[in-house]
Protein backbone atom coordinates (compact mmCIF):
# COMPACT_ATOMS: atom_id res chain seq x y z
CA UNK A 1 0.00 0.00 0.00
CA UNK A 2 1.16 3.74 -1.06
CA UNK A 3 2.44 5.80 1.92
CA UNK A 4 0.48 8.41 -0.08
CA UNK A 5 -2.86 6.32 -0.26
CA UNK A 6 -2.24 5.62 3.81
CA UNK A 7 -1.20 8.82 5.16
CA UNK A 8 -2.21 11.29 2.67
CA UNK A 9 -5.45 11.42 3.82
CA UNK A 10 -4.10 12.79 7.23
CA UNK A 11 -1.18 14.97 5.82
CA UNK A 12 -3.88 17.20 4.21
CA UNK A 13 -6.80 17.21 6.35
CA UNK A 14 -5.68 18.07 9.56
CA UNK A 15 -4.07 20.85 8.23
CA UNK A 16 -7.06 22.11 6.03
CA UNK A 17 -9.25 21.69 9.51
CA UNK A 18 -6.73 23.32 11.72
CA UNK A 19 -6.61 26.13 9.11
CA UNK A 20 -9.98 26.36 9.01
CA UNK A 21 -10.25 26.85 12.44
CA UNK A 22 -7.64 29.44 12.58
CA UNK A 23 -9.48 31.26 9.72
CA UNK A 24 -12.45 31.42 11.68
CA UNK A 25 -11.10 32.24 14.78
CA UNK A 26 -9.96 35.88 13.37
CA UNK A 27 -13.36 35.95 11.88
CA UNK A 28 -14.33 35.89 14.88
CA UNK A 29 -11.92 37.60 16.67
CA UNK A 30 -13.30 40.60 13.89
CA UNK A 31 -17.01 40.58 15.63
CA UNK A 32 -18.37 37.63 13.89
CA UNK A 33 -20.39 36.13 16.50
CA UNK A 34 -21.20 32.82 14.68
CA UNK A 35 -17.38 31.86 13.88
CA UNK A 36 -17.22 30.97 17.23
CA UNK A 37 -19.20 27.67 16.62
CA UNK A 38 -16.39 26.99 13.80
CA UNK A 39 -13.40 28.03 15.85
CA UNK A 40 -14.60 24.74 18.13
CA UNK A 41 -15.87 22.91 14.99
CA UNK A 42 -12.79 22.78 13.00
CA UNK A 43 -10.17 21.57 14.91
CA UNK A 44 -13.14 18.94 16.21
CA UNK A 45 -12.98 17.25 12.63
CA UNK A 46 -9.10 17.43 12.83
CA UNK A 47 -9.16 15.68 15.85
CA UNK A 48 -12.57 13.00 14.79
CA UNK A 49 -10.62 12.65 11.11
CA UNK A 50 -7.27 11.47 13.26
CA UNK A 51 -9.45 9.08 15.39
CA UNK A 52 -10.66 7.51 12.42
CA UNK A 53 -7.58 7.67 10.33
CA UNK A 54 -5.94 5.48 13.15
CA UNK A 55 -8.92 2.93 13.66
CA UNK A 56 -8.83 2.43 10.46
CA UNK A 57 -4.95 2.03 9.68
CA UNK A 58 -4.13 0.55 12.95
CA UNK A 59 -2.97 -3.43 12.72
CA UNK A 60 -5.75 -5.68 14.69
CA UNK A 61 -5.05 -6.12 18.00
CA UNK A 62 -7.37 -9.70 18.22
CA UNK A 63 -6.06 -12.91 16.78
CA UNK A 64 -8.57 -13.84 14.18
CA UNK A 65 -9.72 -17.23 13.98
CA UNK A 66 -12.23 -19.51 12.20
CA UNK A 67 -15.80 -18.18 12.72
CA UNK A 68 -19.44 -19.97 12.22
CA UNK A 69 -20.35 -18.93 8.56
CA UNK A 70 -23.57 -16.84 8.86
CA UNK A 71 -27.16 -19.27 7.94
CA UNK A 72 -28.48 -18.90 4.49
CA UNK A 73 -31.86 -17.20 4.64
CA UNK A 74 -34.35 -19.01 6.53
CA UNK A 75 -31.34 -21.00 8.37
CA UNK A 76 -31.35 -20.76 12.14
CA UNK A 77 -28.87 -17.97 12.86
CA UNK A 78 -25.91 -18.26 15.52
CA UNK A 79 -23.84 -16.04 17.10
CA UNK A 80 -20.47 -15.02 15.39
CA UNK A 81 -18.01 -16.72 17.60
CA UNK A 82 -15.42 -18.63 16.74
CA UNK A 83 -16.06 -22.08 16.05
CA UNK A 84 -15.17 -24.04 18.59
CA UNK A 85 -17.32 -22.19 20.89
CA UNK A 86 -20.75 -21.77 19.91
CA UNK A 87 -23.12 -24.49 21.06
CA UNK A 88 -25.68 -26.65 18.73
CA UNK A 89 -29.08 -24.47 18.98
CA UNK A 90 -27.41 -21.50 20.48
CA UNK A 91 -29.61 -18.72 18.99
CA UNK A 92 -29.05 -15.16 18.62
CA UNK A 93 -32.57 -13.55 19.33
CA UNK A 94 -32.03 -10.02 17.56
CA UNK A 95 -30.39 -12.04 14.36
CA UNK A 96 -33.46 -13.98 13.99
CA UNK A 97 -35.93 -11.23 14.09
CA UNK A 98 -33.58 -9.11 11.54
CA UNK A 99 -33.60 -12.45 9.37
CA UNK A 100 -37.69 -12.68 9.34
CA UNK A 101 -38.02 -8.97 8.21
CA UNK A 102 -35.72 -9.13 5.53
CA UNK A 103 -37.26 -12.40 4.48
CA UNK A 104 -40.79 -10.30 4.05
CA UNK A 105 -39.11 -7.44 2.66
CA UNK A 106 -37.97 -9.90 0.04
CA UNK A 107 -40.90 -11.84 -0.79
CA UNK A 108 -43.10 -8.39 -0.90
CA UNK A 109 -40.49 -6.54 -3.04
CA UNK A 110 -38.09 -9.48 -4.44
CA UNK A 111 -34.45 -7.83 -5.82
CA UNK A 112 -34.15 -7.55 -9.28
CA UNK A 113 -36.69 -5.55 -10.65
CA UNK A 114 -41.09 -4.80 -9.33
CA UNK A 115 -42.93 -7.41 -7.56
CA UNK A 116 -46.14 -9.46 -8.89
CA UNK A 117 -49.03 -7.42 -7.95
CA UNK A 118 -51.06 -10.47 -6.56
CA UNK A 119 -48.10 -11.76 -4.67
CA UNK A 120 -46.84 -8.48 -3.33
CA UNK A 121 -50.37 -7.56 -2.16
CA UNK A 122 -50.45 -11.09 -0.28
CA UNK A 123 -47.08 -10.82 1.36
CA UNK A 124 -47.80 -7.17 3.00
CA UNK A 125 -50.88 -8.20 4.14
CA UNK A 126 -50.08 -11.36 5.97
CA UNK A 127 -46.83 -9.45 7.45
CA UNK A 128 -49.60 -6.72 8.65
CA UNK A 129 -51.53 -9.27 10.12
CA UNK A 130 -47.93 -10.71 11.86
CA UNK A 131 -47.36 -7.85 12.96
CA UNK A 132 -50.67 -7.36 14.87
CA UNK A 133 -50.81 -10.71 15.71
CA UNK A 134 -48.03 -9.66 17.90
CA UNK A 135 -49.15 -7.08 20.17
Amino acid sequence: MSAIRKFGPLVLGVPVCLAAGWFELTRALAGREVAWVYVFEWPFYAVAGTYMWWRIWRPATREEGPTTPLPAAGGSPVVDRPAEQVAEGDIDVGLAAWQDYLERLHAADPPGGPPDPDRSGQVLQQSVQRDGDEE
